[in-house]
């Protein structure tokens, strides 16, 4: 493809978003957001203007003596990312795309106003004080109390263990579509879409919520929406506790239900602490510091650092998150090696045990169905490691391909 300094350079829809450490371009057409430098922005707005690449260079050059400017590289960089819809007089995106876009911007337009009241309501109202008053509230009967914080032997409800199992998976579930939901509920609350994915962290298989849009938003009104399940968990949390407190006489399976749900979202907090594990309070950090992307920009410096590689230059707040990304990594093969396989094995022992029962007992289908329930969780896992693999690979082979086709 020939890129010249007078070629006539027609961009994709871009909105540019000036925050006070950060320059974010936002892609309207693929809903994807970039990181640029001061000068990039600025040649983005003069080739949305309809300037040359040539007369940009040369007014950048002036403008950023100690930068290298390249407006030809930069070019064929927004190519190759499907920012550039024509290039003299050549179409480069498909009217099919056009259309799909049409599409989209339809189905955003028709969003339910009831979730935006009650996001509202629940997240831009004085209600929101209610959420650290639940937090506090937790913490201080938990330690005052210790009989109401979480215990570990509250997994064995019942004898059988699928039985738990279910339990289990089915409270986790419900539990974790509370948590997601609030995160929905924080985001329409500021108009922004958001939808689901299933993902990993490690070894840990977890429900995502995508505000890709939420970049749209100043620093300090995406903290809401980040911070929304923490909060949710907070109330939850304090609820477990308060109904124990209340009605110490319920049903013992209602009651040791309700000692795991305290379990679990005492994990679940812990959990978003994280950063490490790119969880909610990772995107609260990113977003208070200012530094963008931390997670790669660490594993990108420390990937060099072992390869001995030139290292860029990075600010001392990205060095300080390389030393707890790497404690991070030792905290979950150290509970991986002690806790997790441990206990797996544990449960798995007693499964195995359960199939020399007779096919017409109980416990013979107990294991069975035990053993099913954790392939399934297992091959869940597999496949979102697999899906992850697939997405790196195809990005790096694009990626070889553009330097083959530039070379």
């Amino acid at each position: 493809m020939d890129i010249r300094k007078d070629s006539h350079v027609v961009l994709t829809p871009l909105v540019i978003h000036r925050q006070k450490k950060n320059i974010i371009v936002e892609d309207v057409r693929m809903k994807e957001y970039y990181e640029m430098s001061p000068a990039s922005a600025d040649a983005i707005e003069a080739l949305q203007a309809g300037g040359k690449p040539g007369d940009i260079e040369e007014e950048l050059k002036r403008r950023y003596p100690d930068e290298e400017i390249d407006m030809l590289q930069f070019v064929s960089d927004l190519v190759e990312l499907g920012l550039v819809a024509e290039l003299d007089g050549l179409a480069l995106l498909p009217e099919a795309e056009e259309e799909e876009e049409e599409e989209q911007a339809q189905a955003e337009r028709r969003e339910f106003p009831i979730f935006h009241r009650i996001g509202c309501f629940l997240f831009r109202t004085p209600f929101i004080l209610i959420y650290p008053a639940a937090l506090i509230y937790s913490i201080w009967m938990m330690l005052t109390r210790p009989q109401y914080g979480p215990e570990f032997h509250s997994m064995h409800i019942l004898d059988t263990m699928t039985l738990n199992v279910i339990i289990w998976a089915g409270l986790s579930l419900l539990l974790l579509a509370f948590h997601e939901f609030s995160h929905f509920l924080a985001a329409r609350a500021y108009r922004v879409p958001s939808t689901y994915d299933l993902g990993h962290r490690y070894y840990f298989l977890v429900l995502e919520t995508q505000m890709t849009d939420i970049w749209k938003l100043e620093p300090r009104q995406r903290i809401i929406p980040y911070l929304a399940g923490m909060m949710n968990d907070s109330v939850m949390l304090a609820l477990s506790i308060a109904l124990r407190i209340l009605f110490p006489e319920m049903n013992d399976v209602l009651y040791e239900t309700l000692e795991l749900a305290t379990f679990y979202l005492v994990i679940m907090l812990v959990f978003q602490i994280c950063v490490f594990m790119k969880t909610d309070m990772y995107y609260v950090v990113e977003t208070l510091s200012g530094h963008l992307n931390l997670q790669e920009r660490a594993t990108r410096w420390l990937r060099d650092m072992i390869m001995r590689r030139p290292r860029e230059q990075e600010p001392g707040f990205v060095k300080f998150f390389v030393c707890v990304y790497c404690a991070g990594i030792g905290l979950v093969a150290w509970f991986f090696v002690w806790r997790a396989y441990p206990q797996f094995m544990h449960f798995l022992d007693h499964a195995t045990d359960y199939l020399s029962y007779p096919v017409t007992d109980f416990f013979f289908w107990d294991g069975i169905l035990f053993i099913a329930v954790n392939a399934a969780s297992l091959a869940i896992l597999f496949y979102s490691w697999y899906r992850e693999l697939m997405g790196y690979l195809r990005a790096r082979s694009a990626k070889r391909l553009a330097e083959a086709s530039d070379g």
